[in-house]
């Protein structure tokens, strides 16, 4: 049977929360709920399993959602945790009406509600090097945009909306999915102020969605392409 929902991609963040833990009997998602591809799975599991071996990953022991790892702290989710971080995580838990996934320097992309735990790494060679910490985006570029499409494949999206920094966007721009199809819109931030560009816009589309009215957002984001204007 297909999937039909829709999609949102938005980038993972420097900042974690790992204080949450996830409630007994809770909705838990793994790989398999989005990658039927065996082999492909496989590779996804591996490569992180390669990144939190290493002691630059900095990992963390407390396990908590995805979604609150980032969304609580990142600054990209500073609108959705003011606003709407109850309703949307209700609605993601109840609902398989929107699926959330974070692209993400140390998981390569995860569930929002795939377990996760704290990690140090960056897709961006000069941060990694600034900070000292793992640079990964060598060991996601063969892979990445497969497991997009793989999703896409699974969920047959009725839209998709992806959020972040070009280090990140350009895993969606070498999909399949985005050379032939309109039914998604990727919001590129430029600069060190993306995160605070992108949390009004990200929050707006999280409103309109939990009010049915998802169309009013399509219409004023219009174009296929939003780039931040410097």
């Amino acid at each position: 049977m297909e999937r039909s929902s829709i999609i949102i991609i938005s980038s993972c963040s420097a900042s974690k929360d790992d204080s949450v833990h996830i409630p007994s009997g809770s909705k838990i998602v793994t790989p398999s709920y989005y990658i039927s591809n065996e082999e492909l799975r496989a590779k996804l599991i591996n490569i992180r399993k390669d990144v939190f071996s290493d002691p630059k990953a900095q990992v963390g022991k407390n396990t908590t959602y995805a979604f609150d790892l980032y969304v609580r702290a990142g600054n990209a989710y500073k609108d959705i945790f003011k606003c709407n971080y109850n309703s949307l995580r209700d609605a993601l838990i109840r609902s398989n009406a929107i699926e959330w996934f974070f692209l993400s320097s140390g998981y390569g992309i995860i569930h929002a509600l795939e377990k996760a735990h704290k990690y140090q790494a960056a897709f961006n060679y000069n941060i990694a090097h600034q900070r000292g910490i793992l640079y990964t985006a060598k060991l996601w570029n063969t892979i990445l945009s497969k497991i997009c499409d793989a999703i896409f494949s699974t969920f047959k999206p009725s839209m998709v909306y992806v959020f972040g920094s070009k280090d990140y966007t350009h895993f969606v721009k070498e999909t399949e999915y985005w050379m032939i199809n309109r039914r998604i819109k990727i919001f590129e931030s430029t600069g060190s102020s993306g995160a605070r560009w992108i949390s009004p816009i990200l929050n707006e589309l999280v409103n309109t969605i939990l009010k049915d009215k998802i169309q009013i957002f399509n219409a004023k984001y219009n174009q296929k392409f939003i780039k931040e204007r410097r």
